[in-house]
């Protein structure tokens, strides 16, 4: 242990619990620190993060001693989120659990029986990806074994759900082919790798952060599966927040489901096209792959003159394109920003009086283009709901490799009135 964690055992900046497992798209905790100072945050004051990913802020907030809560309306998100902010599991049974693993792991092996019915290969096989290459077959044949030795185990779940997100960090970062840059992609597939070797160092790196964090003083996180445009009647009552620290879905054309399916597939949440349809619904529209008929958050925004424009110099340039999508790209935007000002009157709702808000957002120029100031466009939506804009800070630059361009990121700073 460091002598800063000795002299502040509040004080944790090298990643621990972070890195047990990440998203492609989650941000930073270093940037969670810097809006926890800014709002001046402290034990006995309550954070939300309202699209929690896989718990940065919640984790952050838990080291510091301050509550929080948070939402996902994605499973994998969900559940990494509450492996990860619970520091219950005894130390001495999680390695001795893992140890207990490999000896199973290694009797399927032996075996063979079973890595074709399991619902994780039917759904992989079914759906195109083991052809596509996303995992190949050994290091999948490998990983499944490894699950069904884990769901095995005569243990609590908060003991199987720490070493199932071993193993589905193992899988997504090592044991696949697949990357992120940040669209998912696959790299040239690998004819083996070491799974099991792979998963107990993650076992081991998990149970030394545990020794860490079970230092600090006990602090509630609670995390709810849901969507965020309906956040005050999933979260009813809602609690006195003090705070709100988030970074939302980017209007860029991703499919947040697309970058998680593996992980989904590992979790059985994702069986069918059917199952993954349903879990798209649930979240704020940002692809042209999650547009269904029906949707309607754009009817909120669809007098916006920043938006009005934006979509009109899209359509002009869509007009030009033979692609089905093009067309999509304009009702992308308004159902977008239409979702999250839905989500922002709802949590309008929530707040009392005083409460700040962080939200981490980037600009946008993935349709043919056209340049959308995210962060400007919401500063506008908030001051219309009745919340008072403070200011928008430049965070980063990304590259992108969609428009071959530089995307600004802002935080985005308003307060409830």
């Amino acid at each position: 242990m460091n002598n800063s964690l000795k002299n502040n055992p509040q004080k944790i900046l090298n990643g621990e619990v972070h890195n047990w497992y990440r998203i492609a798209l989650g941000f930073s905790d270093q940037l969670v620190n810097v809006m926890l100072d800014r709002f001046e945050l402290k034990p006995g004051d309550l954070v939300f993060d309202p699209f929690l990913g896989s718990g940065t802020t919640l984790v952050e907030c838990k080291k510091k001693g301050i509550k929080s809560i948070g939402i996902d309306a994605n499973p994998s998100s969900y559940f990494a989120a509450k492996v990860k902010t619970n520091w219950s599991p005894n130390v001495s049974k999680i390695t001795e659990l893992a140890k207990l693993v490999k000896k199973n792991y290694s009797s399927l092996m032996k075996r063979q029986a079973g890595f074709k019915t399991d619902a994780t290969y039917k759904y992989l096989d079914e759906s195109g990806m083991i052809e596509r290459g996303w995992i190949s077959p050994k290091p999948l044949q490998k990983s499944i074994y490894l699950k069904k030795a884990i769901l095995a185990l005569d243990t609590p779940k908060k003991n199987k759900d720490l070493l199932l997100l071993a193993l589905i960090d193992e899988v997504v970062a090592d044991a696949s082919n697949v990357k992120f840059g940040p669209q998912l992609y696959c790299i040239p597939p690998k004819k083996n790798a070491e799974v099991l070797e792979g998963f107990l160092a993650r076992v081991e790196k998990i149970t030394k952060d545990l020794k860490i964090v079970k230092k600090l003083a006990s602090t509630e996180s609670e995390i709810y599966l849901g969507d965020s445009r309906i956040c005050n009647s999933i979260i009813d009552p809602a609690p006195l927040i003090t705070a709100v620290i988030c970074s939302p879905p980017y209007p860029g054309e991703h499919d947040y489901t697309r970058h998680a399916r593996l992980e989904l597939a590992f979790l059985e949440e994702v069986t069918d096209r059917k199952t993954v349809q349903l879990l798209k619904r649930q979240m704020i529209r940002s692809s042209t792959k999650n547009i269904y008929k029906g949707d309607n958050d754009a009817d909120l925004v669809k007098e916006n003159p920043l938006l009005v424009s934006i979509v009109e110099r899209i359509n002009k340039k869509a007009k030009k394109k033979t692609h089905g999508f093009a067309r999509l790209y304009s009702t992308v935007v308004l159902e977008y920003f239409g979702g999250m000002k839905r989500h922002l009157q709802n949590l309008h709702k929530m707040l009392p009086s005083g409460a700040q808000c962080a939200y981490v957002v980037g600009d946008q120029s993935s349709y043919l283009q056209v340049h959308i100031p995210t962060a400007k466009i919401l500063a506008g939506i908030v001051s219309d709901i009745g919340y008072q804009f403070v200011e928008i800070v430049p965070w980063r630059t990304s590259w992108s490799s969609t428009t071959s361009k530089k995307v600004k990121e802002n935080i985005l700073i308003f307060r409830k009135i």
